[in-house]
């Protein structure tokens, strides 16, 4: 794959650079034109990760046109188990996709796929809202990339977080 030119921030405030890498090396075969910013923050509630797609738009006061904005924080201090509910596709033999969206819960290794994974859900509603992918902008669907984007990333990454170069 040749290098993309990446022409949006990649905000790294957690330590972990193989995960936003992996992220914009994984966003490269899109159009990220209109995408201003991609952070990875700490959060130290209560908890577990907290993720956001801003949409283009104004800013209210300033009037200033923004692109795209996608932020995925998480949380630093909590210790293991990592686990979290949220929408899913739940199988169902009943409905023509096969699938119904419900509530699951997904677990992580470590917060590294924690972030993988939130980020990852966010630029699905990036790539879904700016029509780069056929599916509809769901929370479902958005965990159902997430999860195949954190696979990627399960094959890309060595224990303790070292991206191996070929994956």
């Amino acid at each position: 794959m040749p290098l993309a030119i990446v022409t949006y921030k990649l905000i790294d405030k957690v330590g972990m650079p193989h995960v936003i890498n992996l992220v914009s090396e994984m966003l490269a075969g899109f159009d990220t034109a209109q995408l201003d910013w991609i952070k990875l923050l700490p959060l130290d509630k209560t908890a577990l990760l907290h993720g956001e797609c801003t949409f283009p738009g104004a800013t209210p006061g300033r009037g200033k046109h923004y692109g795209y904005r996608l932020r995925a924080s998480v949380n630093v201090l909590m210790p293991p188990p990592y686990s979290f509910d949220h929408w899913g596709r739940i199988p169902s033999a009943k409905h023509p996709w096969g699938w119904v969206s419900g509530e699951q819960t997904f677990y992580f290794d470590d917060l590294e796929e924690c972030a993988m994974h939130t980020l990852s859900h966010e630029c699905f509603h990036f790539l879904s809202d700016s029509k780069q992918i056929d599916l509809q902008n769901t929370e479902a669907n958005a965990n159902w990339w997430a999860d195949q984007w954190l696979e990627t990333y399960r094959g890309c990454v060595d224990e303790g977080g070292q991206l191996r170069l070929f994956c």
